[in-house]
């Protein structure tokens, strides 16, 4: 299968993201070379980790400026989290999806709301 033809999207486990921008940078790599492609077409943050969610993201940012990854994203954040990903200094690339849990038990108004 040509790679044209595939969409390839991985994410960032919190105890990475925990770790710093570096550890970011070396998993996403890593995931490249799992994957044997040379970029990926969409890279989440797996969960906001308070105090490094967003050296994350802008670390990945870099990664997409270096074509490494087309397309950026979030899982589980909150508006608040949200909120404090765009108001840090050097963001600059909005995220194409936030993925969230959504079910009968668990329904999440305020934030469907927002990023709808």
């Amino acid at each position: 299968v040509p790679r044209s033809e595939l969409y390839l999207a991985s994410k960032c486990w919190t105890s990475t993201i925990a770790e710093g921008p570096e550890s970011v940078r070396k998993q996403v790599k890593q995931t490249l070379a799992d994957l044997r492609t040379d970029y990926l077409d969409l890279y989440l943050i797996h969960w906001p980790v308070p105090g490094a969610h967003v050296a994350a993201y802008l670390e990945l940012q870099k990664l997409r400026e270096e074509g490494l990854i087309t397309s950026l994203g979030v899982s589980n954040y909150t508006v608040e989290d949200y909120e404090e990903l765009i108001a840090s200094d050097g963001y600059r690339v909005q995220p194409v999806v936030n993925q969230i849990e959504l079910n009968p038990f668990l329904y999440r108004k305020m934030t469907v709301s927002y990023f709808q």
